[in-house]
């Protein structure tokens, strides 16, 4: 079985939910992290998970939250006020080769930097961000950070 999870907030506590294949999912924690489009030396370059990527995704359901499932292999769909992420990673062994990240519409894999993603029910904490690598023809490469939450 697939998993496919949307998760939508209208930027507070009450308008916030986790569902997977139309049923409610009570969580303690939606953790998504995705680090890529770096060269040897750290910094931001052009080419997204195609020049290396980490990512941990998961749910910590709020009955046991020291039994974390993972979101991949699977689909995430993430919608907050302004902005969805969209995540996609099929092959079974999440070979990272087969993710695809999609930053309000547009494909961003080959030039994703940091997706970040953390809805800690327990703990009251949220943030959000996604970096995306910008490069320009006859001005300065630039990275632009969204901050979502």
């Amino acid at each position: 079985m697939r998993n496919e999870f949307i998760f939508s907030t209208g930027g507070d506590w009450d308008t916030t939910s986790l569902t997977s294949g139309g049923y409610s999912i009570e969580a303690a924690q939606l953790y998504v992290e995705l680090r890529a489009g770096r060269d040897d030396w750290g910094d931001e370059v052009e080419g997204g998970i195609w020049e290396g990527a980490e990512l941990t995704a998961l749910i910590r359901p709020a009955e046991d939250p020291m039994a974390p499932y993972d979101i991949f292999p699977g689909r995430i769909t993430m919608e907050f006020p302004g902005y969805t992420i969209i995540m996609e990673n099929q092959h079974p062994m999440v070979d990272m080769r087969h993710l695809r990240i999609w930053f309000n519409g547009e494909d961003i894999t080959d030039r994703v930097v940091d997706i970040v993603v953390d809805i800690n029910a327990v703990d009251s904490f949220v943030q959000a961000y996604a970096s995306v690598y910008k490069s320009r023809f006859l001005l300065r490469d630039e990275v632009i950070t969204y901050n979502i939450l």
